[in-house]
């Protein structure tokens, strides 16, 4: 295609065309065969009838926990048999993505066959989804009256927060799955707790043997476990974190933090896991089980961002259970319970057999207040929180979990909680 310089030529040669006719002036005339011999050098020796151009980048890491800088290494090969002379590639990035090794625009020539290569690496920029290229190669002739330009689309660099090593905690689902896992089924089978006594049958293994209730009955009884099976379980982020502007960005990621690591642990134990992000940004992954589905999740979570929900978070969680999950679920409701709408949500859930367990990340108080009004605002937000506490804690399990303290630790302590059976 034509470039803006050859544009002007054709203007100014059209131009000059156009006034030699109105003044009868062959002179005006003349003056426009430089340009026409410009053009017809450029055509016939200055640039390629055929510009074949390869293009390919590489982002490394692809997928990141925020921990190490980025490189992107871009190539691009002239397949063609003719030099080309003026070649620029371009590699667009985002504004936080500044380069310190390398640059991101470079100009030069390639000879047939020869390959170029653009290579840059910037810090890590933090969790998000951030978009990388496109990649623009554009080659023009000496003379900068032509144009061919190639593009290769963006690539999404994923930085995801990363799932802590953390301890399991104890769910006690009304409903299990028939694959074997780590939760008790509250029925006889396969596991290593203690569930029953029965009489031996032919085929029994003679390990299970009691042979203290044996010698009582004056017959063989065999020990009987409880099964151990696994869940659906969903996790609801809670995204709306409208607190005190010091405070909101590590309530929220402290949250994110801990929908990754619940995450990562019930999929270990073998459960079918899914998410559902609730607040301004909205987003589900649909339960799911082992590795691809662990990405998929913390791939979900990279992209989280705080805000203020525009629907009802009870509402929300309230269909979507329904919609997703079999009845007597597990669902985990990571939320600093800042909306006290959200404890009718959660009733409702418990009163249609849900399992219902709520971690909250309890905020920090900041360091300094600007004034004593705001002092005073914040006392009365904590005291509005802590009846919203007290509701939920009566309604299901509850977890707080304060800032400085292990995650693994706090769910542990949970194992000593059980909600009750009816709100």
């Amino acid at each position: 295609m034509f470039t803006k310089k050859a544009g002007s030529y054709f203007t100014l040669a059209s131009i000059l065309l156009i006034l030699s006719l109105l003044f009868q002036d062959w002179q005006l005339a003349v003056l426009v065969l430089p340009i026409a011999s410009l053009f017809f050098l450029t055509n016939a020796f200055g640039f390629p009838e055929k510009v074949d151009l390869e293009l390919e980048r590489r982002i490394i890491p692809s997928e990141s926990f925020g921990e190490e800088d980025i490189r992107v290494e871009a190539w691009v090969r002239n397949k063609g048999d003719q030099p080309l002379d003026n070649v620029e590639v371009h590699e667009a990035l985002a504004e936080k993505l500044a380069p310190h090794k390398g640059l991101n625009r470079v100009h030069s020539s390639l000879r047939p066959g020869e390959k170029m290569e653009l290579s840059l690496e910037f810090p890590n920029p933090g969790r998000g989804h951030h978009r990388v290229g496109p990649l623009t190669v554009r080659v023009r002739d000496s003379f900068g009256l032509y144009l061919v330009e190639r593009r290769l689309e963006p690539e999404v660099l994923a930085v995801m927060p990363r799932p802590e090593k953390v301890r399991g905690t104890e769910l006690r689902p009304r409903h299990v799955g028939p694959w074997p896992g780590t939760i008790p089924a509250r029925t006889s089978g396969s596991g290593s707790e203690f569930y029953s006594l029965r009489g031996y049958a032919s085929g029994d293994d003679l390990k299970r043997i009691n042979w203290k209730a044996s010698a009582r009955t004056n017959r063989l009884i065999v020990n009987e476990t409880e099964a151990e099976r696994v869940t659906d379980v969903m996790l609801v982020l809670d995204t709306d974190v409208a607190f005190f502007e010091s405070s909101e960005k590590e309530l929220f990621e402290r949250s994110v933090r801990a929908a990754a690591s619940v995450s990562s642990l019930l999929l270990r134990q073998g459960n079918r896991v899914g998410l559902i992000l609730q607040g301004e940004e909205r987003g589900i992954v649909p339960p799911g089980f082992g590795k691809r589905q662990e990405r998929r999740i913390l791939y979900m979570l990279a992209t989280a961002k705080p805000g203020r929900a525009l629907i009802s978070t009870s509402y929300v969680i309230t269909l979507l259970a329904r919609m997703m999950l079999p009845a007597r679920a597990q669902l985990v409701i990571i939320s600093p319970l800042l909306e006290p709408d959200i404890t009718e949500g959660i009733r409702q859930l418990v009163i249609a057999g849900y399992s219902v367990v709520v971690l909250s990340p309890l905020p920090e108080e900041p360091a300094t207040f600007r004034s004593e009004a705001e002092r005073l605002a914040f006392k009365i937000t904590q005291l509005e929180r802590a009846n919203v506490l007290l509701s939920v804690e009566k309604i299901c399990t509850l977890i707080q979990w304060p800032a400085g303290v292990p995650l693994s630790r706090k769910l542990q302590e949970a194992k000593r909680l059980r909600p009750p059976l009816h709100a």
